[in-house]
């Protein structure tokens, strides 16, 4: 990111609330393309919610898989249910 028009010493102020909004609306994006695929995949009903500050899919009123980008910028869902598995 380079701030344009400034001199050497001049404080860039950087809206982070508008850039998490961006990340949320990237990712939102991103969920609404691949749940179809995701709900044919696993033989159910998958919506988007929010967990606090994070965006997730949800079946039966229960997280199915958390949504964040890791920092190549992809999409990464990480799967939510219990399990026995490390």
């Amino acid at each position: 990111m380079r701030a344009i028009g400034t001199e050497p010493g001049d404080f860039v102020e950087f809206d982070l609330d508008l850039i998490e909004a961006d990340r949320r609306q990237k990712i939102r994006d991103l969920l609404e393309g691949i749940i179809p695929a995701l709900q044919n995949e696993l033989n159910c009903e998958l919506s988007i919610g929010n967990d606090g500050v994070e965006l997730v899919l949800v079946d039966n009123n229960s997280i199915r898989f958390r949504a964040t980008f890791n920092f190549k910028g992809r999409l990464v869902l990480t799967d939510q249910r219990p399990t026995e598995l490390l």
